[in-house]
């Protein structure tokens, strides 16, 4: 009977330990989830907040993500792409991007998202995409990394998957295979009357990761807790 009750408390340690594993484990997955949209917070106040960087040739090395930049050149009509999955005040729709040809010719071609446009038309429908302006113009925006197509919906800005459309570079090389810049513009300010809505780039804020992350904590210290009392009573009566 003695090594019965060894083999048993054995095997409830090891449940135990893995279910400390599993709690722990989860805890750190809503931290890091939390941290990122922490950071991501950060990120959108600071570049709305900021003034705009003309890019250029002498200025594009400094160009990253979440920065506010201005671009004088030309839409090019024949590359357009539409994203579906996106939307905007509860309504469906896609977002429209365009290749724009800066004027300063060291600068690659950007791709830039131009704005949403409602729909309740399915996938296999042709949806009629708005022209851009014509003629040189100048632009304003925040510059966007291009997200991971691979990616599981939903996991960047933590939110419900079906709410969220993706942006990836892999799609708009199947418009125009040629060099571009390593990140995309979504506008700020429309160049012209294009009939688009200019979705707001607003922080998501941090969400109630942070406390789901002590909670897997604290029901690893309870399972810890609750093991160690029960090998002492076992202790006890041995």
């Amino acid at each position: 009977m003695a090594a019965k009750s060894r083999s048993s408390s054995i095997l409830f340690s090891l449940i135990a330990l893995l279910a400390i594993v599993f709690c722990v484990r989860l805890g750190f997955w809503q931290f890091d989830r939390y941290q990122l949209r922490h950071d991501i917070t950060q990120n959108i106040k600071v570049a709305l907040s900021q003034e705009a960087m003309q890019l250029s040739s002498s200025t594009q090395k400094e160009a990253d993500a979440w920065m506010k930049v201005s671009i004088e050149g030309r839409f090019e009509p024949t590359f357009q792409k539409l994203f579906r999955g996106h939307y905007f005040q509860e309504r469906y729709g896609l977002e429209v991007l365009s290749l724009f040809i800066p004027s300063d010719s060291e600068v690659a071609p950007i791709w830039v998202d131009r704005g949403w446009i409602e729909t309740n038309q399915d996938a296999a429908t042709t949806t009629k995409i708005p022209e851009p302006p014509r003629g040189n113009v100048t632009i304003e925006g925040i510059l966007r990394k291009y997200d991971d197509a691979s990616a599981s919906s939903g996991i960047f800005f933590a939110l419900p998957a079906p709410r969220i459309g993706r942006i990836d570079e892999l799609s708009l090389q199947e418009v125009f295979s040629g060099e571009t810049f390593h990140k995309y513009l979504k506008l700020q300010k429309s160049a012209s009357n294009s009939g688009l809505a200019i979705t707001p780039l607003t922080p998501p804020g941090e969400g109630p990761h942070l406390a789901y992350a002590i909670q897997w904590w604290i029901f690893a210290l309870l399972i810890a807790g609750t093991r160690i009392a029960l090998y002492k009573g076992e202790r006890v009566k041995n």
